[in-house]
């Protein structure tokens, strides 16, 4: 396929489409391209992508399967499959894809980290803690994502300590402004009635995120557990001015 093929040209639209949060819009030339070459991988993952990406889950799904069933082999028709899945709420279908993936790559850090986060959606903690360690474990470079989310884990399971040291770990790695290591490590502190330390931790994330509203709810219930009336009400009464609800990407 050269640069003058007309399919070359759609597919080239496409992704710009999708990237640009044009995803609906990229469906139609994607169609085309898979029209005239049904064997194109690359034209079936990227509609895949855009009818997810613009809502359409049972499509994208149905594209993925597709190249599940032509390319078994290929561990990205399961790993796309499962992102679609684990989108539409079917996390069990989700974790069955990501396994697949591993079957075929023992060593596919993206499987192993997703599948942890499916299985913390159904509250198989354990087994998540254990898929965020081996991510860790065959990709370094995503320690940061993978110490964030297992130290969400091991909160859940109620191994503080161990959320605290990953979270303090993940803080060091987070850059001069963190903010998710402090708000997920002041949570496991609060829950360990380190009230002090918790104060210190929600603080540090407005200091990174002045917007950050679950931080001042949460700094004001560890203000109020330990003490400090007048700061908790303080803090409740900036979470209402901005807006009076949690942030749902910091939860």
């Amino acid at each position: 396929m050269t640069d003058t093929d007309p399919s070359q040209s759609k597919l080239k639209e496409a992704s710009r489409l999708i990237r640009s949060g044009h995803s609906a819009e990229a469906v139609p030339l994607l169609d085309a391209v898979v029209d005239a070459n049904p064997d194109n991988s690359w034209a079936l993952e990227e509609r895949g992508r855009a009818k997810m990406f613009s809502r359409d889950l049972q499509g994208a799904i149905a594209d993925f399967s597709t190249m599940i069933a032509r390319w078994p082999t290929n561990p990205k028709g399961y790993t796309c499959r499962a992102d679609a899945r684990a989108r539409a709420g079917d996390s069990s279908g989700a974790i069955e894809d990501y396994l697949a993936a591993i079957a075929i790559d023992p060593r596919h850090p993206y499987a192993f980290f997703h599948r942890g986060r499916a299985r913390v959606t159904i509250g198989d903690y354990a087994a998540a803690i254990s898929d965020f360690t081996t991510d860790m474990e065959v990709s370094p470079e995503g320690r940061l994502s993978g110490l964030l989310n297992r130290g969400k884990a091991r909160h859940r399971v109620g191994d503080l300590a161990g959320a605290i040291d990953d979270l303090t770990e993940a803080i060091s790695l987070e850059g001069e402004r963190p903010v998710f290591g402090p708000l997920f490590r002041g949570l496991a502190r609060l829950a360990a009635r380190d009230y002090a330390g918790a104060i210190a931790d929600f603080s540090t994330a407005i200091e990174s995120f002045p917007g950050l509203t679950n931080a001042y709810r949460l700094r004001a219930e560890a203000r109020e557990l330990d003490g400090d009336k007048g700061g908790a009400e303080e803090d409740l009464s900036r979470y209402t001015q901005l807006g009076g609800k949690d942030l749902l990407a910091y939860q």
